[in-house]
């Protein structure tokens, strides 16, 4: 009974043999790609002493290791900019460039020291 089922499975397969669906390595190295980048390029918006602000962070190569810069802006309220670059760990370059920022306004006079404390 099993061998006469299997020879039945057999000859489907022989006579009717399904064409096999082909690799598309544009599409894969497309898609990597894609998700490589949007990873690595990162812009988000956050709340700096209630105006919006925006963190981007961005990869380059120094001396062949992969490093971070980022900068901090907020349109609309001041033309200041905190920038870092330099850094081996994403989120420490978004750190430190928020602070950059800080100081920077703190300097110019658009907020004091005490209410940039918790960033300084």
């Amino acid at each position: 009974m099993v061998r006469g089922f299997l020879a039945v499975v057999v000859v489907g397969v022989c006579l009717h043999p399904t064409p096999a669906a082909s690799f598309d390595i544009s599409s894969f190295i497309s898609t990597t790609a894609d998700t490589v980048i949007k990873r690595l390029y990162v812009d988000q918006e956050i709340n700096l002493f209630d105006h919006y602000c925006i963190i981007s962070r961005s990869p380059h190569i120094s001396r062949w290791e992969l490093k971070w810069q980022a900068t901090v802006t907020c349109p609309g309220w001041t033309p200041v900019k905190g920038k870092v670059r330099g850094y081996s760990n994403p989120l420490s370059a978004e750190r430190e460039a928020t602070r950059d920022f800080v100081q920077r306004i703190v300097q110019r006079g658009l907020v004091t020291r005490d209410e940039a404390s918790e960033w300084l």
